[in-house]
């Protein structure tokens, strides 16, 4: 017989207090586990805590609030800004299309007034010059792109408006690049619209010009400050280029000095001052009328000798040293012509509710 059998109690014993030595190791490696998934948690949370406080400002309820308050008032100035820019948003109705052979009448007009403007100031042009619309002097434009060119023909006679008004001495050349929505579109375009795809659509639309004339120093500070403060447009200016008309230093010749004389006394006579004699002799045996004669005469000199060695006129000094020659200017602009929104910005009264 075998020992089990023979010892069937202390073998059941034994049995069991495996199986049960068994039981609780599982057990407690089991619950080992769970103790340390909580202590990795445990330590996260402290983790984040330490993170929050040590964090500016630390979120307590006032906090949370300034901070809300914070994100609520630069909501509201840009949506002040972009409010501001709504100017420079063309309408529906400033960018419909048209029939194309109704933009020949328009650029015909737009040339009219400008030439117009330029010559009633003195202005020399070129030859055969549409400010840019050459390219339809005898073709129509895409039906697709008449009313995106009309917006941009108002805004250059705006531009060349202000360009005549000061007077430069002459507009040397116009050169108009052709915008998008002119050229016909490409074959892999009609196919990704066929598609469906989506594309990445800008919010605004970029039309460059260039131009180039010859004016004053203050002729061109004026319009370069017209455009920069613009209301109705907005030019963003890429380049600019300045080159003096001669390429040869001034000499002393070339400065202008103003000269100014007293033509007029400072007073007619002595007759309006009662009880004076005026051919009373002084004690220098000089009379009181000689004696205001050369006190006038002092006078003028002193005037024409501070209007030339002035500080006070920079202008004047300038020219003293560079003369006075005119400037040749190239400038390379864009006009920026903001897209139609697709959602409408709030008010400021929806803002205060």
């Amino acid at each position: 017989m075998s020992w089990i059998q023979e010892n069937k109690f202390t073998a059941a014993l034994a049995g069991g207090t495996l199986v049960g030595s068994i039981a609780l190791i599982v057990l407690a490696s089991g619950q080992s586990g769970d103790y340390e998934d909580a202590q990795s948690a445990l330590d996260e949370a402290l983790k984040q805590e330490r993170e929050l406080q040590e964090g500016r400002p630390y979120p307590t309820p006032e906090n949370v609030q300034a901070y809300k308050d914070n994100v609520d008032d630069y909501a509201r100035v840009t949506h002040a800004l972009q409010r501001d820019y709504q100017r420079y948003r063309p309408t529906a109705e400033e960018v419909q299309d048209f029939q194309p052979d109704q933009f020949s009448n328009k650029v015909s007009g737009y040339r009219s007034r400008l030439d117009e403007a330029f010559k009633a100031n003195g202005v020399e042009l070129p030859e055969g010059c549409l400010y840019g619309f050459e390219a339809y002097s005898r073709t129509f434009p895409r039906p697709a792109a008449t009313g995106e060119l009309n917006y941009q023909m108002k805004a250059l006679e705006w531009l060349f408006s202000d360009l005549a008004e000061q007077k430069p001495e002459a507009l040397l050349n116009v050169v108009r690049p052709q915008i998008a929505v002119e050229a016909r579109p490409k074959k892999e375009d009609r196919a990704t619209k066929r598609r469906g795809a989506e594309v990445d659509e800008k919010i605004y639309d970029v039309y460059p010009l260039e131009l180039s004339f010859r004016c004053s120093e203050k002729s061109f500070k004026h319009f370069l400050e017209d455009v920069a403060s613009s209301k109705e447009y907005y030019f963003a200016v890429n380049a600019i280029r300045i080159q003096n008309e001669r390429q040869t230093p001034p000499n002393a010749s070339d400065a202008k000095f103003p000269v100014v004389t007293a033509n007029e006394p400072a007073f007619d006579s002595f007759d309006s001052f009662a009880g004076f004699d005026t051919e009373t002799v002084d004690e220098g045996g000089m009379t009181v009328e000689e004696g205001a004669e050369d006190a006038l005469s002092s006078s003028e000199n002193e005037v024409e000798s501070a209007v030339i060695a002035s500080d006070a006129d920079e202008s004047r000094l300038l020219m003293q040293i560079l003369g006075d020659e005119q400037i040749n200017v190239y400038l390379k602009l864009d006009l920026i012509v903001l897209k139609q929104e697709s959602t409408k910005l709030p008010t400021e009264s929806d803002e205060e509710a």
